[in-house]
Parts: structure tokens; C-alpha cells; sequence
């Protein structure tokens, strides 16, 4: 498949992870809000956030409390930069990610494209609250 057939807006259904045990995990909560953006030049950006996230007590953009700004981290994923197809995986060269760790690194998710559905699950475990998971998020063109 090609990279341009990925290209558009998605907007997140579902976000789970799975443990070895078959136990599912919803680190977002179970009505998370997020967007997949992928354009025609191969550019990915993704930002999933859980719902209901509390706002700080006062709007500057870098302000926050250490607890609010711990509280917004944990309900937060983005990561972003130019990506390729691979056989059935996107591989995304992380230009810019929330997790410092990521940034600079490669990302690789499997991915499903059925009609106006896209699925992409982790290509290896990865860790989550000291757990090593699968994740599957799973998107739906967006429509105006």
C-alpha cells in the first residue's frame, strides 16, 4: 500500500493496550480524544489526549502548577515528523515528540487500512506504567 492512500485527517476512536495476559489497558481513559494528520509530502504528526482533562488555574500558555503540569503530562501523546511505508508498517523519524525519549528515534506501527477506518498497533511492545504493552488506536477518516 502506499503512503499517499494514508494521507488526510483521522480522528481516534479507540486507544488500548494489551499485557501477555490477554488484560487490556486504557491509560488514556475510555473516551480519549486525538488526531492522526498525515499529508501527501510522508509528514505524520499524532496527539491523543484523554477527555476531561482538568484546565490550569491560570491561562499562560507555560504556566501550571508542578502538579497540574504532572497531571496534564500523564493524560498526553503526541510524536511527529516524516514517515515512509514499509510492507505493512509506517515508520515515522521522530522530529518531535511530548516524551522526550522519542524524540530522534524511530517509531514503527503496523497498520491497517480498511475503507475509512485505520488502525495502528505497535510494532514491539513498549512500556506503559512499568508494563511492557501492545497498543492499538483506532481512527476514522474525518469528515467536515
Amino acid at each position: 500500500m502506499s503512503a499517499s492512500s494514508l494521507a488526510g485527517a483521522w480522528r481516534l476512536e479507540s486507544f488500548v493496550f494489551t499485557d501477555d495476559g490477554g488484560g487490556t489497558h486504557t491509560p488514556l481513559g475510555e473516551s480519549p480524544h486525538g488526531l492522526v494528520l498525515i499529508t501527501p509530502d510522508n509528514y505524520l504528526s499524532l496527539s491523543f489526549m484523554a477527555d476531561g482533562r482538568q484546565a490550569f488555574a491560570e491561562s499562560s500558555l507555560l504556566g501550571g502548577s508542578a502538579d497540574e503540569r504532572a497531571a496534564a503530562a500523564a493524560s498526553y501523546v503526541s510524536f511527529g515528523g516524516p514517515f515512509r511505508v514499509e510492507g505493512d508498517e509506517v515508520v515515522v523519524e521522530v522530529a518531535a515528540a511530548f516524551h522526550p525519549n522519542w524524540a530522534g528515534s524511530v517509531q514503527r506501527r503496523r497498520f491497517r487500512l480498511e475503507g475509512g477506518t485505520l488502525t495502528l498497533m505497535t510494532a514491539q511492545a513498549i512500556p506503559v506504567d512499568g508494563k511492557n504493552l501492545m497498543g492499538q488506536a483506532v481512527l476514522r477518516r474525518a469528515a467536515l
